[in-house]
């Protein structure tokens, strides 16, 4: 058990007022890590250490660092967490829109460079990206046959290039500095009964995702459970992308 304690750890997770980073931080503050927190929205909430940024602005990221920088001489973990996707779309935006690609990629590399002297800095240096299915595997449009949900290209096409932009940064930062994804599958939102029903005939555990199935896959890729592991995209998805 001594493997999966963050104690001293620093971490930062990005998009952490959302269900998933939710859950991430609280994963990685029960196992002893310190935890910054950021968002593009404000936190009402108490939290260790809680930075208001759109990572998808530059001058946030600049920001954001210069504050965290002041603070703490080291990060030891970057968990890119911080994604866009809109199921409410109009049809005329779910081919292209930039701003798939401003947040769930753009975002993340450059988050990743302007962090990286303090990741250089950390003994045991780890970043995780977030990534999905849809970044390797086609829509099944029988899913959505009878809904109003959409399936945005642009998501998967951003999710693909991270998962891409993964590996790159692994070879590049190795051996100092671990980098993996994790790629989820779909997470149980309310979403129609007709698509869970549909979906979960897909899947070999006969269940939809829940924010903890991801968040204990980052823990375990956050600890040095995982210390022999590089440029890996961990696929959570309950057997689904199998079938």
């Amino acid at each position: 058990m001594n493997m999966i304690n963050l104690k001293n750890k620093i971490c930062i997770v990005t998009g952490s007022n959302g269900n998933i980073g939710k859950s991430i931080c609280n994963k990685l503050k029960q196992s002893g890590a310190l935890v910054i927190e950021t968002d593009i929205k404000k936190s009402s909430k108490t939290k260790n250490f809680y930075v208001q940024a759109d990572i998808s602005n530059y001058e946030d990221i600049n920001r954001f660092y210069e504050i965290v920088k002041k603070k703490y001489k080291k990060i030891d973990i970057l968990i890119n967490n911080a994604g866009y996707v809109a199921l409410n779309e109009t049809n005329k935006n779910t081919f292209y829109n930039k701003k798939y690609l401003d947040v769930n990629l753009d975002g993340s590399l450059n988050l990743i460079e302007k962090f990286l002297p303090l990741i250089k800095k950390s003994k045991s240096g780890s970043i995780i990206n977030i990534g999905s299915i849809y970044g390797f595997l086609a829509h099944d449009k029988s899913l959505y046959e009878g809904t109003k949900m959409i399936t945005p290209i642009a998501y998967g096409i951003s999710k693909g290039a991270l998962i891409q932009l993964t590996k790159l940064l692994a070879s590049k930062l190795s051996p100092k500095i671990r980098v993996n994804c994790v790629s989820p599958g779909g997470i149980y939102r309310n979403q129609p009964k007709k698509f869970v029903k549909k979906y979960i005939r897909k899947t070999l555990l006969n269940r939809m995702g829940r924010e903890e199935d991801v968040s204990n896959a980052i823990l375990f890729l956050s600890s040095d459970l995982s210390h022999y592991i590089t440029g890996q995209n961990l696929i959570v998805d309950g057997g689904y992308s199998l079938t």
